[in-house]
């Protein structure tokens, strides 16, 4: 079985009391880092349970007092016993607030990690009561080092990093090969396993409606779906643009107050993202709107019906690989009322995003680096052309 970055961070709090919580969209590895860590992190006996099992639900949904009756006459588990207790899909239970809390609380030999899906779900169910008891970790797809490893390259992995010297332009080519495959497809575990065009797209197409069924029908009760679909394709021909939502509200036939309720639960089930621009002590006048992306391009590129590699796909994968592989703790971009534009701002350093750098001159970089004393970057994925400004790969920053 395949590991991944994350764990390196989890194993420090393997071993403490805090309550372990992996959330994330669907088929983004959760279920399988949970059995990854009980099969190769962890000595003491574990025991598994899925809340997609009517009958483990059944159980854990009952007064927590009964919870250890349920494991010594399921499990043979005596009282004494160190275990850790996974437990997958916990925002199905009616209240994990007050069970998580009873378990931890009142059986300390009981280690517990547990995974969601739905952080809105999670959000309403979960109260401040958890504080101090409970850590999160958000579970993000594959990241591009990631990739490479699932696709069994981990000699191609090494390199993710780096800047290749001109004596390697093999492994160049091999690198931007499978980066290009990496974000047209993107990242979720099972789609990297296969090699198949065909295989890939049914999947995606599975996946998208397992989000309709599982989070949007049957979490939330929402059975007119036209909304979504109508909505997921207007932001997917958009992905670069300034969000109007007036302008949507327009074109989806929505109230605005709904359409904002509509965009919540998308962010909160791991479908979009909003992106502010940047506020940094600049003299420029600057706009306050924001952008959306994708938090997985697979969903942009399945709704458009657009697997081509264009400059929304570019755009929106530069995001989805910075925000998955855990790059930058803020994610911004910048523009002016004049509409001098930089792509994205990370931990206040610019990038300028170019399909093919031919060598020009970028006016709101070099003006941002003039004010904030901070270098930008050019990130292309074809170095057409060296001159005037070093430009990198993805990979390389």
């Amino acid at each position: 079985m395949y590991s991944r970055k994350i764990v390196d961070k989890i194993l420090h709090f393997i071993d403490t009391d805090d309550i372990l919580l992996f959330y994330g969209a669907r088929q983004t590895w959760k279920t399988s880092l949970m059995e990854y860590l009980r099969d190769n992190c962890i000595s003491k006996r574990s025991i598994f349970l899925d809340l997609e099992n009517p009958d483990n639900l059944e159980n854990l949904n009952q007064w927590p007092s009964i919870f250890e009756r349920y494991l010594k006459s399921y499990f043979n588990r005596n009282e004494d016993e160190k275990i850790v207790l996974f437990i997958d899909e916990i925002q199905y239970l009616d209240n994990p607030t007050s069970f998580l809390k009873y378990v931890h609380d009142h059986y300390r030999n009981i280690k517990i990690i547990t995974s969601g899906s739905s952080t809105l779900e999670i959000r309403n169910k979960f109260k401040d009561s958890l504080a101090w008891r409970l850590l999160k970790f958000d579970i993000f797809p594959l990241s591009f080092e990631e990739f490479l490893i699932f696709k069994d390259r981990p000699e191609l992995a090494k390199f993710v990093w780096n800047t290749l010297e001109q004596d390697f332009p093999i492994i160049e080519k091999e690198l931007n090969f499978y980066y290009k495959e990496y974000i047209t497809f993107w990242s979720y575990p099972k789609i990297a396993l296969t090699n198949w065009e065909f295989e890939k797209k049914e999947y995606i197409k599975q996946l998208y409606e397992s989000y309709i069924q599982k989070d949007i029908k049957d979490i939330w009760k929402i059975e007119d779906i036209q909304w979504f679909n109508k909505l997921i394709s207007v932001l997917a021909s958009q992905v670069w643009n300034l969000v109007n939502m007036t302008e949507i509200s327009g074109k989806i036939w929505i109230s605005l107050p709904t359409l904002k309720k509509r965009f919540a639960l998308l962010e909160n089930t791991f479908v979009i993202k909003t992106i502010y621009p940047y506020a940094g002590n600049i003299r420029w006048e600057l706009i306050k709107t924001p952008k959306i992306f994708f938090i997985d391009s697979w969903i942009r590129n399945y709704a458009a019906n657009d697997f081509s590699l264009n400059w929304a796909l570019f755009e929106n994968s530069f995001f989805c690989y910075v925000n998955n592989a855990y790059k930058s703790n803020h994610i911004n971009f910048f523009r002016t009322k004049e509409k001098q534009e930089i792509d994205f701002i990370l931990d206040d350093i610019p990038y300028e995003l170019k399909l093919k750098y031919e060598w020009k001159w970028l006016l709101a970089l070099s003006r941002f680096e003039e004010e904030t004393g901070n270098k930008g970057k050019v990130i292309t994925l074809d170095k057409w052309n060296q001159k005037g400004r070093e430009s990198f790969y993805p990979r390389e920053i």
